[in-house]
């Protein structure tokens, strides 16, 4: 059905169109709506986004208009002549192609449009068909966004482009960027990535749970109801069952659950409505119309839940699957600091750096060629944290008293070995890079089989603490593959590295140490980061930038992100940042970012099917959240303070 025709000035790349608002409530239900213009000549239509709508009543000037809004409150209103019927509703268009039907492929459009032509809303199919791929390499973020209607049309990101080309997550506190986050770790997780996380509040550290009010209201009471899919959870833990135990490594005394296929109560892994948690992602792989988004329409939702448990009962586990991610284990959790010894293949300048990240004062020049020196002339290798410390306090002694670096050598030691002190009293493990790396990123590591690793940042004292963590294991993990030691095309596997609240741990900002140059700490953390940026994708290493205050995260890290998701963002100076970074967003695009709702992102890049900026809302995550919003008003007329 026509909702408008075309008019004016027509373009290859753009038009607009006049349509009927009796009521006044299409102008606001057609802001980011897609729509369609059907060519006779061929077998394809040209689609389009609306990107603005405006109102103009051709009886009434500028200045008549401004008269009447500054005297309407003494009393002077605008004639019934100058009423709703005389206004004229315009949307402008952005062209987004020629869809070929039978291909349904965008191609470009090569001839304006006649004005006349009538213009319809474009349909969920077509929709779902611009920006959704039903494959299994392909996750599932959510819905087209329309306002005013609730689409039927997923959008789909390609894994490999969030993999290997980078990816921002961006917006303000409370907007989503959390759950979005949360939705693209499990989705990647369930699809086969090696993912590494940073997370300093404890968000991602239940990835491997299913959202136990979740599974409560939709599934619990069918699960326990329904002998088929019982068996099938009994199917699956007996599958794990007969997967040979990983041999736990020696050095992992961080998750006790590693390895044990066998005790639910060790590992949570195990239990029934986890494996269902398992089972609910798979058959969604499998079947992207069975995506559940808990926050849609319980009429859509209920008849959509009964899909949903046929799929699962249907799921061939053994041949629909790829067997290593039917017995991959989902998460390990670490609350680690890094390791301080000398680590083989690695320069002692590495060790050094490490040294003055974890103090947070970095050497001069002069005090740089004695520690250089004495790492050089370590004769035990096996030393680490304090015995290290103790080595190097002894070759400080041994300086003459009237040596000027004496006393910031023996400082800025102390300063580290009080931090790795106090790290331990926190409950953190000291984690030997070297045995991490080695596990987790090779084909035949002890971690192989592993698919995230969660570093929980949040009992590291300060942010030094946590760029250092940061700086060892990504500036490791890229030596190794930059080195060929590890290939993602021969014995090792592509790497993720998401951070989250990315503006502490590779700000922008300068920060300075006491010596007045930048923080050791942010200069090795930011040098890891860009390295991965840069020259990573090729190599299979690849990031996910996470922050609310985007202005904040180091600029070039950023730039070098092909796909952009965006939550609502209103400060100027993020706009400004996100305006730079983000070659393919409208000017229309940074308006619509002030406004957007709680769970609602401009999403654009590389990843998308069609490569032009969508409004998506974002299901919600699966997995149980990690910290809690704090509500102490509430806990104490709850009586739970």
């Amino acid at each position: 059905m026509p909702i408008g025709v075309i008019f004016g000035e027509t373009s290859t790349q753009e038009f607009s169109f006049l349509f009927g608002d009796a009521d006044g409530q299409r102008q606001h239900q057609l802001k980011f709506a897609y729509v369609e213009l059907n060519l006779p000549t061929d077998n394809s239509k040209i689609v389009a986004r609306v990107v603005d709508v405006n109102t103009e009543n051709p009886l009434l000037a500028k200045d008549t208009a401004k008269f009447y809004s500054e005297t309407e409150a003494a009393g002077i209103s605008f004639p019934d002549m100058m009423s709703r019927r005389f206004t004229l509703y315009q949307a402008k268009c952005e062209v987004i192609g020629r869809y070929n039907i039978d291909t349904k492929e965008i191609e470009p459009l090569t001839q304006p449009i006649n004005p006349g032509t009538e213009v319809e809303l474009l349909s969920d199919k077509v929709l779902n068909q611009l920006f959704s791929v039903n494959n299994q390499w392909h996750l599932h973020l959510g819905y087209v966004e329309t306002p005013g209607q609730q689409t039927q049309a997923q959008v789909s990101l390609r894994a490999d482009s969030i993999i290997t080309m980078h990816a921002c997550v961006f917006g303000m506190t409370g907007m989503g960027k959390t759950t979005t986050t949360a939705t693209l770790l499990e989705e990647l997780m369930f699809r086969g990535a090696k993912t590494i996380v940073f997370d300093p509040h404890s968000d991602y550290v239940n990835l491997n749970r299913i959202r136990q009010e979740f599974y409560d209201q939709f599934f619990r009471e069918k699960v326990e109801s329904d002998d088929e899919v019982k068996g099938k959870i009994s199917e699956y833990k007996e599958l794990l069952r007969k997967v040979e135990p990983a041999q736990v490594p020696p050095w992992n005394t961080f998750d006790p659950s590693f390895g044990n296929l066998v005790d639910e109560a060790t590992n949570e892994e195990l239990t029934s409505e986890n494996i269902f948690y398992r089972l609910l992602n798979f058959c969604a792989i499998r079947e992207p119309h069975l995506m559940i988004d808990s926050k849609r329409d319980p009429e859509e939702l209920n008849s959509q839940l009964g899909a949903v448990i046929n799929g699962i009962k249907q799921l061939d586990l053994q041949n629909h699957l790829p067997e290593e991610l039917v017995r991959r284990k989902l998460t390990i959790k670490f609350n680690a600091f890094p390791t301080i010894r000398l680590y083989e293949d690695k320069s002692p300048y590495f060790t050094m750096r490490l040294i003055e990240a974890i103090a947070g004062e970095g050497f001069t020049e002069a005090q740089e060629g004695y520690v250089i020196d004495w790492l050089r002339g370590l004769t035990d290798q096996n030393l680490e944290d304090g015995a290290l410390f103790q080595f190097l306090r002894g070759r400080i002694r041994s300086l003459s008293a009237g040596n000027y670096s004496r006393v910031p050598l023996t400082r800025i030691v102390s300063k580290a070995q009080a931090t790795l002190g106090s790290l331990v009293q926190r409950g953190c493990q000291s984690l030997d890079i070297s045995n991490f790396v080695n596990a987790f990123c090779p084909k035949d590591g002890d971690l192989s089989e592993v698919s995230t690793a969660i570093f929980d940042l949040s009992d590291l004292e300060n942010n030094h603490a946590r760029r250092a963590l940061i700086y060892a294991i990504m500036d490791f993990i890229f030596d190794e593959y930059k080195s060929k030691r590890l290939a993602m095309d021969k014995n090792a596997h592509p790497v993720l590295f998401a951070l989250e609240e990315a503006r502490t741990l590779i700000p922008r900002q300068e920060e300075s140490s006491t010596s007045g140059e930048m923080h050791p700490a942010t200069r090795a953390a930011r040098l890891a980061a860009r390295q991965i940026a840069t020259e990573g994708r090729k190599m299979g290493l690849g990031m996910l930038v996470i922050s609310q205050k985007p202005a904040s995260v180091d600029p070039l890290t950023v730039s070098q992100a092909n796909t952009l998701i965006l939550h609502r963002v209103i400060n100027p100076d993020d706009q400004t940042y996100i305006r730079n970074v983000g070659e393919s967003l409208a000017s229309e695009d940074l308006e619509t970012l002030k406004m957007v709702k709680e769970g609602v992102a401009i999403v654009t890049g590389d990843a998308l099917k069609t490569r032009m900026s969508t409004l998506v809302k974002v299901r919600n995550r699966y997995s149980e959240p990690g910290t809690e919003k704090p509500t102490p008003i509430q806990d104490i007329w709850e009586g739970k303070a």
